[in-house]
Order: C-alpha cells, then structure tokens, then sequence
C-alpha cells in the first residue's frame, strides 16, 4: 500500500474529516492559546492595551522572547495532540498511518533530511553575512542564546510536526481518497470559494474563533446540500471530470497552496508582498513532492523541523515571525531578492536529486500524477471505506 491508500486503514466518512478538522481547530486555537492570553494579559495596563496588542499577536507586550516562542510552540503542541486523538479514536486506525506507509516510522529518513538542510541553510545564510556584513548585527548573549537553543531543538519541531502530519499527512491522505468520488470536483470547487471567503475575512477583520467555528460547521452542511445533487453527479461531463481528479496531483496542489496560505499571515508576508507567497507554496510543494516520492513524511517533517530551529536561532529580525535572541539581528530593510527564491529554484530541486539517489526513488511519473487506487485484499485493513460523501 502507497502512502495516500494508508487511509483505507479506518474510516472515512466525510464527516469524520470535517469533525476531526473541528476538533484539531479547537485544541490549536482555543485551549491551545489559553498560557499565551494569561501571559498577554499579565503584560497588558488594561483591557484597551491587551486588545489593541491583539491585533499584533501580542508580539507588541514586551513578553520575553524565549517565553513567547515557547507559548506559541504550546498552541501547535495542543494541534497536535488532537490531531493524534482524531486519528486514532475517530478514524480508528493507527496514528503512524499518517506518518510512513513504512511498517516503522523510519528515524534515518528524518536524521538525514534534518542534517542536510542544516547544514544548507546554515551555509547560504553564513554566506549571505559574509557578503554583506554591514546588514547584521552580532547579537550574542549567553544565557537568552541558548535558552533559545533549548527551546529550539526540543519543541520547535514539536510546530512543524504538527503542520506537515496535518498537511502532509492527513489532509494529503483525506483528499486523495476524497478525489476519486464523483462529488469531489464540484465540492473542491465550494470548498476553495468557501475556505478562501473565510481567509479574506480574517485579513480584513479581527479575528473571532467562535464565528470562524461556526462559519466551518455551516461549510459542513453545505457538504451535505450538494451531497444530495445525484443527477448532476451522474452526467458525462461530471464523470470526466472527476476522473481528472482522482490523482496524487489533486491533494498534492490542494495541500501545497493551503500550507502556502497559512503562512499568509505571517509579518513578512504583509512587509515583502504577496510575491513572498512563491516561497511558502514552493516550500508546501517540496515538502508534498518529497512524501510522495518517499511513501512517508519522514524526510518532510526533518526538513521542516530544521529550517524553523536556523530560521529561529540564527537570524532574526524586527518584522518576521521569529523575532528571538538569535545570533544575528538583520537590520536591513525588508525587500524581495535572491534568498526568496534561491531554495524553490535551486536548492529544492538539488535535494530532490539528492534524495532520489539515496533512496532510489522510482517511478516519479506514477507516484505525483499517476491514479489513486483504493487497494484490495489486504489483510492489514480492517474495515475499508470510501470516502463517503
């Protein structure tokens, strides 16, 4: 079995998904916040200035840095406990399923993605300050430094488990079982409208969990209404197009460019423009590319976790979402150059090839637009479903 079939393993109902979706947003976004409002409001004169700070993720209060980067680590941590208890209790089947199709999450496989990127990153951003030291300021101080070290090593890659298990792993998995029902096209389509309704709103608008909750679960019964549409479904031109669907390709861009979009909110989205979004959908396309590639998100979750520990540690500045005590402070003003597509256009593709070597990879046609099957006969299956709209 491929990494997407790992699905067939539990259920898969339509409505576990949006369930499950809910439940990892309620951990994530409300309890998961919880330590970092009681912080907030600690280091708030009033009610006006904690408001006023929330429109800036409270980056605004003065909290210590390490103290802010373990409290917001603290939210993807709660995502991700979720996340497990979504998979495991309401889709009933292991959580590893959404990691490997490996019989064994293979620790190797993250090692040498951790290693490599490392010591990539660490060189072209060294690089980067040895041909233009007048922009970086050394920032070395003892005792924060390696707290933040700390931090970083041992629940930064707590943050990017969560993201790539959800994305990678589980919304990957979902939508490519998801792809081969004749509903799927023009629920896709409700869904972008929908899902990307709602991202607009939160850029306008202060945020308001409750009614985002809300406006989710409305998006549910919205799923149900169409669900009922047989006779649209049962035309040729709706058969066609689904069968354009039913491909590794489908949850491979809808995930990328979700993953993209999360990480529009991010400060140095709002300073470089929307161009800087080629880094983040480039990023969420690698991250897809290598786990398809690699039945397993092994090398993805190394990857990931490495760059936020430099991204965190080595360099910050006073406008992008690591702002710590790290080595070096870039006092340069924020503009679009080199280092915004130097990974998407050379160093991704290098490491494609160098991870392709390594393990041999083969196939690449089949496993990123080849037909997603579901499997049959396999022992290993305890109950197997379609993706039951």
């Amino acid at each position: 079995m491929n990494f997407i079939q790992q699905a067939y393993k539990g259920r898969n109902e339509w409505y576990i998904y949006l369930l499950v979706i809910l439940v990892v947003f309620f951990g994530w976004q409300f309890l998961g916040v919880v330590p970092l409002l009681i912080a907030a409001i600690m280091h708030s004169e009033d009610m006006n200035e904690f408001t006023a700070a929330a429109q800036d993720s409270f980056m605004t209060l003065g909290i210590n840095s390490n103290l802010f980067l373990f409290l917001m680590i603290f939210t993807f941590a709660c995502g991700l406990l979720f996340l497990f208890m979504g998979v495991r209790f309401l889709h009933k089947r292991a959580f590893k399923t959404i990691v490997t199709s490996r019989k064994n999450i293979d620790w190797k496989r993250f090692w040498f993605g951790f290693i490599t990127w490392g010591l990539i990153s660490i060189f072209v951003i060294g690089l980067g300050i040895a041909i233009e030291p007048e922009n970086y300021v050394w920032n070395f101080k003892p005792i924060p430094f390696f707290i933040l070290v700390l931090i970083s090593f041992l629940f930064i890659p707590i943050q990017t488990s969560f993201e790539e298990l959800l994305f990678r792993g589980y919304l990957m998995q979902g939508l490519g079982i998801a792809s081969r029902s004749k509903k799927f096209p023009l629920l896709a389509f409700y869904s972008i409208i929908l899902f990307g309704t709602l991202i607009y709103v939160n850029t306008i608008n202060e945020v308001n969990l409750l009614m985002n909750s809300v406006y989710i679960a409305a998006i549910g019964i919205g799923y149900y209404i169409l669900s009922l549409f047989d006779r649209f479904y049962e035309t040729k031109f709706n058969i066609r197009l689904s069968k354009g669907f039913s491909n590794f390709l489908t949850p491979l861009i809808i995930t990328s460019v979700a993953f993209g979009l999360l990480h529009g909110a991010n400060p140095e989205v709002d300073k470089l423009g929307p161009i800087s979004m080629v880094f983040y959908i480039g990023t969420g396309f690698f991250f897809g590319i290598v786990t398809l590639l690699d039945e397993g998100t092994e090398l993805a979750l190394g990857l990931h976790a490495i760059n936020n520990i430099v991204a965190a540690f080595f360099v910050t500045t006073d406008w992008t979402v690591f702002q710590t005590e790290a080595l070096y402070v870039d006092t340069s003003e924020p503009s679009v150059g080199l280092d915004m597509f130097l990974p998407v256009l050379v160093l991704y593709p290098i490491l494609l090839i160098i991870f392709s070597k390594k393990y041999g990879w083969k196939n690449w046609k089949e496993k990123l637009f080849g037909k997603i099957e579901k499997p049959m006969n396999d022992e290993s299956i305890q109950g197997i479903n379609d993706f039951n709209f």
